[in-house]
């Protein structure tokens, strides 16, 4: 592009371009006045019965007066159409200009880029295709902007929910959205990443499958599907998880990426579905921000991965020390109490040595899942090394600590796993810490008050369950449940 306008820029300077519309004009008129005046005479002639009509004089009259009414008639013309015409080549400049600048189209643009229609013939039509053409330019620099906005904006963080709300503020914000929802799609299931506007959060459901109704439609087509209560609302209880909650059209917007669906988003919208303009709006939109929520979940799942224990199947050691220090912070900011369990499988390596490895990985999967099932969903479970296992209890003083890990030491103590012919049983010892009755100014401190309950555990004679209170090391039996001060 560049390459063609300095060409016709070195045509126009260098005079290669030689054609001149108003010049081609003034030279026709001039032809026109210049036939006129010859002939005037002969019509004279025979009009006026006379002679004189041929004389010299009179000719180069006539001549005269046809060329002097084609120069009139060139600058009345020039005078009349220029001016029309000078108004769409000001309206042109300044829409070149801001294309050249889009960041800087807005409302004010468009009213200064519009020609006002002075008159109803063809210079009339070709302001109104000229208003016509700089609204379509207008409407795709606006959305070309919007577009580079909500790439700008997804560029900012790669995390899950970040990048979903910015995707549904974004696509909500085009339909003045009511209340909205996104989904990601994995599997047969549609899992909820985040939501706005919906009155009883407690109703809204987090994972659904994706095969009712208009939901599993969208899905499959792949298109954008608006409806509305005339449409009936006999399925928005079934396939979406809006419950009772009754809009006036429902826009179900489904997130491609190389032909395969990521996520849904659901907008809850007023009386009328979208207008065309609209509708294109969405589909560039959601074209732009179906990459970045792939990638998002991507880069999740590698998290989730690279945080989980292949063996055991929860949390590494790296990720549930982040956990903890994030509960620790937590507590010591909210004044909560946070109670820290150290676990160790006693003789741990008897097993091994006597029934191999494989066995050993099998109590472990065991002792894993066991600890997992009596958690609850906002405590913390990581694998801390070896047989060794780190439990973080928000919220849990020493009471709730005590008889939570009472109750799992004694579960995993009934257990029994079949090893070929034989019942293998294994056994925990446990060392438990509560902040703030420990004064821990980090969550490390906290740990280690833990592990050292947990060696203690393990000198009193291992199967059992010891905690630290700052100042000594108790065995469970000598606790006095309920009236721990946790303080």
């Amino acid at each position: 592009m560049d390459t063609f306008n300095q060409k016709i820029g070195d045509q126009g300077k260098y005079g290669f371009v030689k054609r001149s519309v108003l010049r081609n004009l003034l030279f026709s008129m001039l032809a026109f006045g210049l036939f006129v005046g010859l002939i005037f005479p002969p019509f004279a002639r025979i009009i006026l019965q006379t002679d004189r009509a041929y004389s010299p004089i009179f000719i180069s009259l006539c001549v005269a007066a046809g060329l002097l009414v084609g120069v009139f008639n060139f600058f009345i013309f020039r005078r009349t159409v220029s001016r029309e015409l000078s108004l769409i080549q000001k309206g042109m400049n300044h829409v070149n200009t801001n294309i050249a600048d889009a960041e800087v189209m807005d409302d004010n643009c468009l009213s200064e880029c519009t020609l006002k229609i002075t008159s109803a013939d063809i210079i009339g039509e070709i302001a109104l295709s000229f208003n016509a053409m700089t609204e379509e330019i207008f409407k795709r620099l606006m959305l070309d902007g919007e577009t580079r906005t909500l790439n700008t904006n997804l560029s900012h963080s790669v995390e899950l929910i970040d990048v979903s709300k910015t995707i549904l503020d974004r696509l909500a914000s085009v339909m003045d959205a009511k209340a909205g929802l996104i989904y990601n799609s994995r599997e047969d299931k549609l899992e909820l990443l985040t939501h706005f506007g919906v009155d009883n959060t407690d109703t809204i459901t987090n994972v659904f499958a994706a095969r009712f109704g208009p939901i599993e439609k969208a899905l499959k087509l792949g298109d954008i599907l608006a409806y509305s209560q005339l449409d009936g609302w006999e399925w928005i209880g079934q396939s979406t998880p809006l419950g009772n909650f009754k809009p006036g059209s429902i826009l179900l917007i489904p997130l491609l990426t190389k032909k395969q669906t990521v996520g849904i988003v659901i907008l809850a919208c007023g009386s009328q579905k979208p207008s065309p303009q609209q509708m294109k709006a969405l589909e560039t939109l959601r074209s732009s921000a179906a990459p970045y929520l792939d990638n998002s979940i991507l880069h999740m799942k590698i998290s989730e991965l690279a945080a989980i224990d292949e063996l055991t199947n929860i949390l590494n050691r790296r990720f549930g020390l982040r956990r903890l220090k994030e509960e620790f912070s937590r507590s010591a900011r909210h004044g909560l109490p946070l109670s820290a369990v150290m676990i160790d499988i006693d003789h741990f390596k008897d097993f091994n040595d006597t029934f191999g490895h494989n066995a050993g990985d099998a109590i472990l999967k065991m002792v894993a899942s066991t600890l997992q099932e009596n958690l609850r969903a906002e405590d913390m479970l990581c694998r801390y090394g070896g047989e060794e296992f780190l439990i973080s209890l928000s919220g849990a003083g020493m009471n709730d600590s005590a008889v939570f890990t009472e109750r799992i030491r004694r579960a995993i103590e009934t257990l029994r796993i079949q090893w070929g012919d034989q019942q293998l049983s294994v056994k925990i010892s446990c060392g438990v810490a509560t902040y703030p009755i420990i004064r821990a100014s980090v969550c490390e401190e906290l740990i280690t008050a833990a592990d050292k309950a947990l060696y203690a555990a393990k000198e009193f004679g291992r199967n059992q369950t010891a905690f630290n209170n700052g100042e000594k090391i108790l065995r469970y039996t000598e606790l006095k449940l309920g009236e721990i001060k946790e303080k």
